[in-house]
């Protein structure tokens, strides 16, 4: 078999070996447009807002943090960490209501207060 097409039938197969099967951003009537941070890097015990964009009826948000605190609740939350928590933190927010769930994730990265 000639190199260059034995090499085109490779990369075919890892493009769509890679590929996602299918997206947890939409289920039911539930779409996620977005989620997003008003800071994706902050110091320790410094805060950032997360606001979670999604189209349904009736939607109810519950967040977790491998790391850190929440205030408030629904669409937007107030996230803080304190120098326990320095690094990268994954923030998961599930949206759901009676036709489904949908859930997606965002990186926050904690410095140090002092610097170091």
């Amino acid at each position: 078999m000639n190199r260059s097409i034995f090499f085109v039938l490779i990369s075919a197969f890892i493009v769509f070996s890679c590929a996602k099967e299918k997206s947890e951003k939409t289920t039911g009537d539930i779409q996620i447009q977005s989620l997003t941070a008003t800071f994706l890097t902050v110091k320790a015990w410094d805060t950032t807002l997360i606001t979670m964009d999604a189209t349904g009826s009736n939607l109810k948000y519950a967040w977790e943090a491998n790391h850190g605190d929440f205030k408030g609740s629904g669409k937007t939350v107030k996230y803080a960490a304190g120098e326990c928590c320095v690094g990268l933190n994954t923030i998961t927010c599930r949206v759901f209501n009676d036709t489904g769930e949908a859930s997606d994730t965002i990186m926050i990265r904690v410095k140090t207060h002092y610097g170091h």
